[in-house]
């Protein structure tokens, strides 16, 4: 009981002791001198200036610091920024230090930490004097570079812990985007200057919205940074990294490519390399790099999207600025490159690679392509291998020198009957210019099986002929990367284009939206680009002969027996010798004007002639009359496309075009013109005709119209005849033995709406009438006026003039002047679109321009259809008013 009652004594007494200790440690940390001495201290352990919000302090388990609030200062030499800043430190003390009467840190640990990492032009890093240096011995200790702690430092730091830690970086006093987030892990001395390594952390930059960044892990060892990290043994792994988060932290921005990237990689330095020289400022690296999944950012993934592996093994000579990759393996499913590079790292980037062998599978490429490019059909193969060397240069990186060559490849396309065939064709680079010459592609008979395929009798079934030997497509290629220029020649020696356009659908280009071309092709077309200026230019000329030209909105193919095609200084022509369409054989040009803006909108110049225009044919071309889409389809067609789903009037706006259109005939249903000339003009839904001129019914007839059509069509006509046959008026085809003269004048008709019916409805004009000999035959109504009773024989007047309305489908005549040398009579009436007509003919006094006093007041009447009409003489008082001059 007495030796429990002594323990208790001793273990109370030590209780106190603690508890003592513990108080005053804590009140004693915050005191002045006591802070002083910790920061001192803290300064020592880190060799920077040290800040510190407070300190508080633990004597059990383990002896501790706590600081709240840390700031490590930059050296000066790298800025006046802050070099790491932490909200909380906990450094524990070394109990053997402690015993021998020093004051030495054991394991320190970092909540939150911020790192702040400077290189300078001179390539120097601010982390450089911060751990505690290897001691100096052997090869390492003579190739050791920078400046070196004194003997005596009390760097003395075992193992450095952070969690949820940051690290940005400076080049010089610019901040970089780039930076490490929820940075863990742990820095550990295993023995004197030999530190351990164990990170995590997940890269970030600024500015940018990341989502798969994933997680980069490093572990090795690494000497103290006085001595530049050497020797020192480094592995880095980092997976699961989204290719459009890697490129967002490498450039910023998102090129819109999808897949997963993956990378393992081993660094060392100050250890003998068996091959190489030793040296403090060599690193030895070794890097894989893995891509898988590649594709387009709006395109699905697939299995056989491209995947390929890259690896490199060489040196870093740090000293001299230089990297060496002795080993560069690049390797896809099917193809591989080898060869060596050098990266100059002392000042700007600059590259220099060497590819000895390359050997690229035509599969491969055609699995980036479907990869890049929507629309690619399933069934698409292209077998082949292209090899050769290159030599690459500069930053970006540049083709210097090399050469390529493939023994030819086959290309098959679903819906062609034959696959195409690519012949042998080799390519070189000389001063950075390429040049592949000579590509030849002789395509499959398609035209000749498919007519074959489509006869029902049993010749169906016989062997099919070989591929005309002249589809062939010619391609050579030149560009200069210094200077973005390029051109692309083509030579075409079609017999039938259908294969080429199926070709091109089948690697998910349309080149006829809209249209379809059968029929022969030859001729060459080249395109010249200018990237620094961002022009391009096509150049050339195609013949199209004994083709056919379906355009969706036509009902009827334009069949073009001889058509030139050109482009010219980067525009566009045609010259027509022979084509026939809406009924007609036309000839003349089209050509495309040079642009006055930027903007999508061409202007078009022409001048057609066409033997006779019919509007009958017209119809059958377009019909129904008044089709509300036929507009729409017809102009997305000829637009290639664009703007498919805009209103048929946003799309006639970007239709500029003027030019002169003639004709030797143009019937619209009973009118004939003759030699019919007109300019027109159309820009902006406006559509001007002008200067029109036509021969028609022994006369000319002279005048304008113009159409607008948005957001209703609406037309109005101005027109001037002169010295018309009225016995050749379609009109009065069967009255002709009833009227004759000759009429001049003018007439302004306005309409609007769309079909036929609509735009009578809605006719609408007033004109003048100027008449010439006239006769009215059949009946003397001079004399049938007089005498009040209907004589036969046949009505003269020397001229006439007057006015006349166009409304509710009918001429209105309100007073049509009829004169001879000794009388005028007055016509009044009206004639419908049916050619019913309603007219009145009454005499006037030829001074005072009223009717004859001496007259009993009658009028002559004719009612009924033109070509029988009825003719009675009635009063004045009994048929209609007297009327007024």
């Amino acid at each position: 009981m007495s030796r429990l009652r002594k323990y208790g004594k001793i273990a109370a007494l030590v209780l106190a002791l603690v508890v003592i200790t513990q108080v005053g440690v804590s009140l004693l940390v915050k005191t002045r001198r006591t802070r002083g001495y910790l920061i001192a201290h803290l300064e020592s352990s880190f060799g920077r200036p040290v800040q510190v919000g407070q300190f508080s302090m633990q004597i059990l388990p383990i002896p501790e610091l706590d600081a709240e609030g840390v700031t490590i200062g930059e050296d000066p030499a790298f800025g006046h920024e802050y070099f790491l800043r932490a909200e909380r430190m906990t450094a524990s003390f070394r109990w053997l230090g402690l015993l021998r009467g020093h004051f030495e840190f054991g394991t320190m640990s970092l909540t939150r930490p911020s790192l702040i990492l400077v290189r300078t032009a001179e390539g120097r890093w601010n982390l450089e004097r911060w751990l505690p240096p290897a001691r100096p011995g052997g090869a390492y200790a003579a190739g050791a570079a920078g400046p070196q702690l004194p003997a005596e430092s009390t760097h003395h730091l075992q193992k450095i812990e952070f969690d949820d830690g940051r690290i940005n970086f400076k080049q010089g006093d610019e901040k970089k985007a780039f930076a490490f987030t929820n940075v863990s892990g742990a820095v550990e001395q295993a023995s004197p200057g030999r530190w351990e390594l164990r990170l995590e952390a997940q890269p970030w930059r600024s500015g940018v919205l990341l989502q798969s960044t994933g997680t980069l892990y490093v572990r090795g060892y690494v000497a103290g940074t006085s001595a530049r990290l050497q020797p020192a043994e480094i592995q880095l792994h980092w997976d699961k990294v989204s290719l459009a988060d890697l490129f967002r932290l490498v450039t910023g921005n998102d090129p819109g490519v999808r897949g997963a990237f993956a990378l393992d990689g081993n660094a060392s330095a100050g250890k003998a390399n068996p091959g190489a020289e030793s040296g403090a400022s060599q690193w030895r690296f070794e890097l894989q790099a893995r891509a898988t999944h590649v594709h387009r950012w709006d395109l699905s993934e697939r299995e056989d999207n491209p995947r390929f592996n890259v690896g490199l093994k060489g040196y870093w000579y740090l000293l001299a600025g230089e990297a060496r990759a002795e080993q560069i393996n690049i390797d896809g499913p099917r193809s591989n490159v080898r060869g060596t590079a050098i990266l100059k790292t002392g000042g700007p980037l600059e590259w220099q690679v060497k590819a000895g062998s390359v050997g690229v599978q035509a599969q491969d490429l055609m699995a980036w392509y479907r990869a890049f490019h929507p629309g690619v059909a399933e069934e698409v193969a292209v077998e082949g291998l292209v090899a050769g060397n290159a030599t690459l240069g500069g930053w970006p990186l540049r083709w210097e020198e090399g050469a390529l060559r493939s023994e030819g490849a086959t290309v098959r396309i679903p819906g062609l009957n034959a696959p195409g065939h690519i012949e042998p064709f080799h390519g070189s680079v000389r001063g950075g210019k390429f040049a592949l010459e000579s590509v030849r592609l002789r395509l499959g008979g398609d035209a000749v099986g498919r007519a074959a395929e489509n006869r029902p009798d049993k010749s169906a079934n016989k062997p099919r002929p070989a591929a005309n030997p002249e589809d062939t497509i010619e391609a050579a290629l030149t560009e200069d990367p210094s200077f973005v220029q390029g051109e692309l020649r083509l030579n075409l020696r079609l017999a039938d284009v259908a294969p080429v356009f199926k070709m091109a659908s089948a690697f998910g280009h349309s080149l006829n939206r809209g249209w379809e071309y059968t029929g022969s092709a030859s001729g060459p077309v080249d395109w010249s680009w200018n990237g620094l200026s961002r022009e391009t230019h096509r150049s050339g000329s195609l013949d199209l002969t004994k083709g056919q030209l379906q355009v969706v909105g036509l009902n009827q193919p334009l069949k073009l027996e001889e058509t030139h095609l050109n482009w010219r200084d980067g525009r566009r022509g045609a010259a027509i010798q022979n084509a026939e369409a809406f009924g007609a054989s036309w000839m003349g040009t089209i050509e495309e004007k040079p642009s006055e803006s930027a903007g999508p909108e061409k202007s078009w110049q022409f001048q057609l002639h066409a033997d006779h225009l019919d509007a009958a044919e017209l119809d059958r071309w377009f019909g129904p009359r008044g089709r509300p889409n036929w507009l729409q389809r017809l102009l997305t067609s000829f637009l290639g496309g664009q703007n498919s789903e805009a209103k048929a009037s946003e799309l006639l706006r970007q239709v500029s075009a003027e030019g002169v259109l003639t004709a030797d005939g143009v019937t619209i249903e009973k009118v004939k013109l003759a030699n019919a000339r007109a300019k027109a003009i159309l820009r902006d839904l406006h559509l001007r005709i002008e200067d029109a001129e036509a021969e028609w019914a022994g006369g000319s007839v002279r005048g304008e119209a113009q159409a607008v059509f948005s957001p209703l069509p609406k037309y109005e006509v101005a027109a001037e005849f002169e010295h018309i046959n009225l016995a050749q008026l379609p009109w009065l085809a069967k009255a002709a033995d009833r009227w004759s003269g000759l009429a001049s004048g003018n007439v302004e008709l306005m309409t609007g709406g769309v079909g036929r019916e609509e735009l009578l409805k809605q006719l609408a004009g007033r004109g003048q009438l100027k008449l010439k000999t006239i006769q009215f035959l059949g009946w003397e109504v001079e004399a049938s006026e007089q005498t009040g009773a209907l004589h036969k024989g046949v009505s003269r007047w020397t001229s006439g003039e007057g006015t006349f309305t166009v409304k509710d489908r009918a001429v209105n005549f309100s007073g049509l002047q009829l004169e001879t040398a000794h009388s005028r009579t007055l016509l009044l009436g009206s004639i419908d679109f049916g050619l019913n007509c309603n007219l009145v003919f009454r005499g006037v006094d030829a001074e005072k321009r009223v009717a004859k006093a001496d007259t009993p007041g009658r009028l002559v009447q004719v009612s009924g259809p033109m070509a029988a009409p009825l003719v009675i003489v009635e009063p004045v008082s009994v048929s209609a008013p007297a009327a007024k001059p």
